[in-house]
């Protein structure tokens, strides 16, 4: 335990002692000021932890496990108002009882019972296979024909709402529940783009792309799960495309680069993401088994009014053409946009010119039949 952990004499009034002994929890002090009297009079570590935020609760594992703590926690008292706390002791040497304090550690956010709310929710829908996949066509410039699909994150809430994946992946990724996210978006692509296969001809040409963060890459059971998850939907591997960024990637460049040949071995293909935002990675694209780069939105926005865009993506074609590797333009939101990027070599484009992120029942109707107006179904295999 810290010599000091109060920072004023008020605080330290608020403080309670916590002792841990043998399954009975006592909590001495002033329990109600912190808002846990019952908890304080129920002497049940469970009455604590049911207190405690549901992203928090794993902390406080170290009283029976006997091991240091020293955390902040999220605890809505039993008057409903949110506080955080700071939570510090540890086991005895000689009795084994473990001793601490909780005390006051700081004002919560005004927005702290909603996000707590928010985050409880996030968990039960990640349980409940609430987190799934909306798909963004991606097509061919050449011929305007579909060629696959990008798979985006999206939460259908109780009440049948759904979410897109900038309004919950800010609270996944604070919450450690990024990689769960990421999970469950990459089992539904699997899942769904098995199912457009095997309607048969042209779907059963189609690929689905989904994302991983640089923290899913590097985990040493990343690829092996990846690929498990492809044979467990009787997904061909060469069939999805794993995109990640540049920046995630030189985040740890050698994890990355394991796991990225054991999935291109395995017959997965990668796709570099966001291609432009870090360009001068562009010499060290030879280290890396891409197949495809993804060109990030910004420059074709810019290439219709700035010739500095225009020379950038044309480099970037070119030399990811002499890597063999694919490109794809994302953020082709006009006709126009989609003309310009075929004139300056993308292979495929990515965009609301094509389509928004669609739900899976619409993506099937689109892999079987294309989009009027938008683009035509997959090619037949020559």
């Amino acid at each position: 335990m810290s010599a000091d952990p109060f920072r004023s004499a008020a605080e330290a009034a608020r403080a309670l002692a916590l002792t841990w002994d043998a399954g009975k929890l006592t909590l001495s002090g002033d329990a109600a000021a912190l808002g846990l009297a019952q908890a304080a009079q129920a002497g049940r570590l469970e009455a604590l932890t049911a207190r405690v935020g549901p992203g928090d609760r794993g902390a406080l594992e170290a009283l029976g496990a006997g091991r240091a703590l020293d955390a902040r926690l999220r605890l809505v008292g039993e008057d409903g108002v949110l506080r955080l706390v700071r939570v510090i002791g540890r086991a005895g040497t000689g009795d084994g009882i473990w001793r601490g304090l909780i005390l006051p550690a700081g004002a919560a956010p005004e927005d702290g019972l909603a996000q707590l709310d928010l985050e409880a929710a996030l968990r039960a829908g990640l349980g409940a296979g609430a987190v799934i996949a909306h798909h963004q066509p991606i097509v061919s410039l050449k011929d305007r024909r579909l060629a696959g699909f990008e798979a985006l994150a999206r939460w259908v809430r109780a009440d049948s709402a759904v979410m897109r994946a900038e309004d919950f992946l800010p609270l996944a990724l604070e919450r450690g529940l990024a990689g769960q996210v990421g999970a469950a978006v990459r089992a539904c692509a699997a899942a769904d783009a098995a199912a457009w296969r095997a309607l048969g001809p042209p779907a059963d040409g189609l690929f689905v792309a989904a994302n991983a963060s640089a923290g899913e890459l590097c985990d040493p059971d990343f690829a092996p799960a990846l690929i498990e998850t492809l044979a467990s939907a009787g997904l061909p591997a060469p069939a999805f495309r794993l995109e990640i960024t540049e920046t995630e990637v030189m985040r740890d460049p050698d994890a990355a680069e394991r796991a990225m040949r054991a999935l291109k071995a395995a017959g997965v293909w990668l796709a570099l993401d966001d291609f432009g935002t870090g360009y001068s990675s562009l010499a060290r694209l030879d280290r890396f088994p891409f197949d495809t780069v993804k060109i990030d939105r910004y420059f074709i926005r810019a290439s219709s009014a700035d010739a500095s865009a225009r020379a950038i993506i044309t480099s970037v074609v070119r030399i990811a053409h002499g890597y063999a590797m694919k490109v794809v333009a994302e953020g082709v939101e006009t006709e126009a946009d989609a003309v310009l990027c075929t004139e300056l070599g993308c292979d495929y484009g990515q965009g609301f010119r094509f389509a928004r992120a669609l739900a899976p029942e619409d993506a099937a109707e689109a892999a079987a039949r294309g989009l009027e107006g938008r683009f035509a179904p997959a090619a037949q295999p020559a």
